[in-house]
């Protein structure tokens, strides 16, 4: 009898030292899907306001009876000079793409490790394609950010190579370098949809202090004027709740790259699992926020 329950306690012991909970990083999978997968709207920020920019401009220039070109000239000659940020558009998305298809590949290493013989044959179906590398001729606040680009489209390779054998904790440790060039880059695109909004209000402004200056009580332009305003301030929301939603994301990646550097990760710690949950859910609400602001 004693014998038998020497066995039974061994079985669990060993069953509860080799079950990991991988809850947590799951929940940071999950949370980082949502982020990248939901903010269409930044991602062509900087291209949308510089040509709403363009648009108040124009009625900036017929107040001060500035010879205009047709519209139609006006139209093309717009959509030229913002050309560049047509392409930082594209090389936003792609590189979300890239963190989006990071989350679902760890994602399916979590479920792997927790049903164990389950996704041996699953094939991974990336949807980044790459960032065009002739963007940092292009746009010229990415210069600096070469090596950036090249370091985010080694995401390809890894994509296409990839298998769901791995361990979560190889896919957090692995892919830090790219994790980082990621973030900087997106951080960067966030900084020129800044630079863009900033330009939008000082226009704004100005065209609100021509009017109030003029003789012109033109109910039509100050109407225009009200609703490129509240756009502004509908733009600037989106952003602001961009950038919250990105750095909560990169700080709880630093947590769990940390964690998965000790040799037992303990990624069953109480502690991190609520903060991981608490993770999830600010994303949760953010990208909720931004339906709405939307």
């Amino acid at each position: 009898m004693r014998f038998n329950k020497l066995i039974c306690i061994y079985i669990i012991v060993g069953l509860a030292t080799g079950c990991v909970n991988y809850q947590a990083i799951g929940d940071f999978g999950t949370g980082t899907g949502q982020f990248a997968g939901s903010y269409n709207s930044v991602f062509t920020g900087s291209y949308d306001t510089c040509l709403g920019t363009a648009e108040i401009r124009n009625i900036i220039m017929e107040l001060g009876q500035t010879p205009a070109s047709s519209p139609m000239t006006q139209y093309t000659s717009d959509k030229e000079k913002c050309a560049p940020y047509k392409s930082e558009a594209g090389a936003f998305n792609q590189t979300s793409l890239a963190l989006l298809d990071f989350s679902r590949a760890l994602g399916l290493v979590v479920k792997r490790s927790e049903l164990k013989g389950a996704f041996e044959n699953v094939q991974f179906v990336p949807q980044f394609s790459g960032v065009d590398e002739n963007i940092t001729e292009t746009v010229t606040e990415l210069r600096g950010h070469g090596k950036d680009v090249v370091t985010v489209n080694q995401w390809k390779d890894y994509f296409t190579s990839f298998y769901v054998q791995k361990s979560p904790q190889e896919v957090i440790l692995e892919n830090a370098d790219r994790l980082e060039a990621t973030f900087a880059l997106l951080d960067t695109f966030s900084d020129i949809y800044k630079e863009q909004i900033d330009n939008y209000e000082r226009n704004i402004k100005l065209l609100d202090t021509l009017l109030e200056d003029s003789q012109s009580r033109d109910a039509l332009k100050r109407s225009f004027v009200i609703d490129r305003s509240k756009e502004l301030d509908r733009r600037r929301a989106m952003l602001e709740n961009y950038d919250q939603a990105l750095d909560a994301v990169r700080v709880s990646y630093k947590s769990i790259y940390e964690r998965s550097e000790l040799s037992d990760p303990h990624y069953n710690d109480p502690i991190f699992q609520e903060d991981m949950k608490e993770f999830l859910i600010k994303i949760s609400n953010l990208v909720q926020q931004s339906k709405i602001i939307s």
